[in-house]
């Protein structure tokens, strides 16, 4: 927006959190709270965008896009102070400034955008988004009289009948910038906190003259910040539902939204069936026309198109092409890569493996630096023993390969292509191509033994 700059207060530890984290470092659907906040506010395409740090400043500072500066305000002395650190680093900016917290992730592009449409249209100095609640015990009341707002005031200094008000102050504001600076200056700190509060503004524009406008926003929700824990969880519910149904319009079935967990930064194509219980988190990427089952978790990983993963596996930094089968159970762990028509089954762990188009791997086995081939059968109990006590080793198995049940490769070893590893089989060395690998003591039967055993228990 043409003449739009913005300053986003992140300054703040959040005491209520009970937490060592800064507030808006806190996880939500994914990422932190500060990265929904500005991509909301740079959505509108501000001229520049400052954001106010103190608490944590690196981790802060480490969340802001290219292009957007960080001011630092070194000692937390209320809204006032913050919003004049912010608009230093402004530096000559004039026009409109959009002011807002960084622990309103809920605060949408359409919902900003008709702020600052509403600020232009009434052309005043100062205009406060609203919501109206009916139960607003502990929030600002907006004071309201013929003029526009009149005043703010707080919980504690409200009297009988102000309290009354539903119309609450959700801390964003839009401001013309000369007001905003000329108001800043006559801002006192004689207050119990001994802060500087930005809400003292209303009044002192009004002292001056300058008009205060308000316009609540349609659903209150949208407008409130994160304060706690239990604010944390419903805004994590209210983004969460969102991304399911944005999803859902795309052509994604969710079979049961609310026990479906998707990061907001997760991509999903369409014809995929989701069923309950998944967690896909991080930038997971799935194709189309995908099967979740029942109880996955899936994270930073890419999924071709038509794969299945069966129920209650785990897949993580990982690779699955094309119509492949992962699960149930499966253990996919970073580094994996799953080829075309692939089969990992029940009780199988990779890492760092990779399988090739077509191999199959049912059940009960552990892959671990390995390097497997195109329609490779991996028998049930196989494991590739990588892992000396102080490096790991990889084994390579070529295509073709046959690989017997309870079979175990200790690394490095390479398989040559159509090799027969025989079942039971301890494969120390190399296998030549098309060869035969038999490692196991010779079968002996005695005759009776069994039943003379028997006997001799029995005197």
């Amino acid at each position: 927006m043409k003449g739009l700059c913005c300053v986003v207060l992140a300054a703040g530890l959040g005491t209520r959190m009970k937490s060592r984290l800064a507030k808006v470092l806190h996880p939500l659907a994914g990422r932190p709270m500060l990265s929904h906040t500005l991509e909301n506010v740079l959505s509108l395409k501000p001229e520049k965008t400052a954001v106010v740090i103190g608490h944590q400043a690196e981790k802060v500072r480490s969340l802001l896009p290219p292009g957007v500066i960080s001011a630092m305000q070194k000692e937390q002395k209320g809204t006032a102070h913050a919003a004049e650190v912010g608009l230093g680093a402004l530096r000559e900016a004039e026009g409109i400034l959009l002011l807002l917290s960084g622990d309103t992730p809920l605060l949408d592009t359409e919902t900003l955008k008709g702020l600052v449409s509403y600020h232009k249209r009434k052309k005043a100095d100062m205009t406060i988004l609203t919501a109206f609640l009916e139960e607003p015990f502990g929030y600002g009341r907006i004071v309201r009289d013929d003029g526009g707002i009149k005043k703010i005031v707080e919980q504690k200094d409200a009297s009988a009948s102000e309290r009354g008000i539903k119309e609450i102050n959700s801390g964003t504001y839009c401001f013309n910038i000369k007001s905003l600076k000329k108001a800043l200056k006559d801002v006192r700190s004689a207050n119990a906190q001994g802060e500087f509060y930005l809400t003292d503004v209303v009044e002192i524009l009004r002292r001056k003259g300058g008009r205060v406008a308000g316009i609540p926003v349609e659903e209150s929700a949208t407008a409130l910040g994160v304060n706690s824990r239990v604010e944390l969880a419903a805004a994590e519910k209210i983004i969460r539902a969102k991304i399911n149904r944005r999803l859902m319009a795309s052509g994604v079935t969710i079979i049961d939204p609310d026990s479906t967990y998707i990061s907001a930064v997760a991509s999903i194509a369409p014809d995929t069936i989701i069923h309950p219980g998944n967690s896909i988190t991080g930038k997971t990427d799935i194709g189309p026309g995908c099967v979740l089952m029942p109880g996955n978790i899936i994270s930073e990983s890419v999924l071709g198109t038509g794969v299945i993963v069966k129920g209650y596996s785990v897949i993580e930094d990982s690779k699955i092409s094309d119509e492949a089968h992962v699960g149930p159970f499966a253990h996919l762990r970073p580094g994996s890569i799953v080829g075309t028509g692939a089969r990992v089954g029940n009780f199988v762990e990779l890492k760092k493996a990779s399988l090739g188009e077509g191999t199959k791997a049912s059940h009960l086995t552990y892959i671990g630096d390995a390097t497997i081939g195109k329609n490779v059968n991996i028998g049930a109990g196989t494991i590739t023993c990588n892992y000396d006590g102080f490096s790991k080793f990889r084994t390579v198995i070529g295509d073709d390969v046959f690989v017997g049940s309870d079979s175990q490769f200790i690394a490095p070893v390479n398989i040559g292509k159509g090799a027969l590893i025989a079942a039971g089989s301890t494969i120390t060395k190399d296998v030549p191509k098309d060869a035969l690998a038999l490692s196991r003591a010779p079968q002996m039967n005695r005759e009776n033994w069994a039943k003379e055993n028997r006997e001799r228990k029995k005197k």
